[in-house]
């Protein structure tokens, strides 16, 4: 039993990998179930046992990089005392990387589906929910230590959580108009002037 459980954790993570890498590829609306089953070597009825469509697919899929993502901001942030450096860390791992940032295109489908669709919205408010706790968590330990300046750990984290979006979903883009440099440097430069902490 143990064996076959295992067995079928790893062809869930098989399909959740081709997912991720056709969705950034094509997008979700021109995903199909056959490529994914194709991608993941397997038959398009064993996916369906799994994943009967690709609004599943595409929660699972966002669920999972996100699970990764908790997992670096809880490890980062366990080795870091400096209030400052803590936010840096978490800003730094939640940017995007550069142009066609895999985990940003999951994004971007999450937020265009959770608009009309009630069990990606849930999702997307969970996930999103964790992301801003995170950061106001953060403010909040830093104006306990002294070293940020504000009475609403709160606003500041929604504030500073979407300029990091923002700026993020521009980079992703890979337009060139916005780098990774530019998003961290007006996101942190927000921040201290946010947090009065000085330059």
């Amino acid at each position: 039993m143990a064996q076959r459980r295992t067995k079928g954790a790893e062809r869930e993570r098989a399909v959740v990998a081709a997912a991720s890498e056709l969705i950034g590829e094509r997008g979700l609306a021109q995903l199909r179930m056959s490529d994914v089953a194709e991608r993941a070597g397997m038959s398009v009825g064993h996916l369906t046992y799994y994943f009967p469509s690709k609004t599943q697919l595409l929660i699972r899929a966002i669920s999972q990089s996100e699970e990764r993502f908790h997992c670096d901001v809880t490890a980062a942030l366990a080795r870091q005392d400096d209030p400052w450096t803590r936010l840096v860390t978490l800003i730094e791992l939640a940017g995007a990387e550069g142009p066609r940032d895999r985990g940003w295109l999951l994004w971007f489908e999450v937020w265009a589906n959770a608009a009309v669709d009630g069990s990606v919205a849930e999702v997307q408010a969970e996930l999103d929910g964790w992301w801003r706790h995170q950061m106001a968590e953060v403010i909040a330990y830093g104006i306990e230590q002294g070293a940020f300046h504000s009475g609403d750990p709160a606003r500041v984290a929604a504030v500073l959580s979407a300029l990091t979006d923002g700026m993020s979903v521009q980079v992703a883009l890979g337009d060139g108009s916005t780098t990774r440099d530019d998003l961290l440097d007006i996101v942190l430069g927000s921040a201290r002037d946010a947090l009065g902490v000085a330059r």
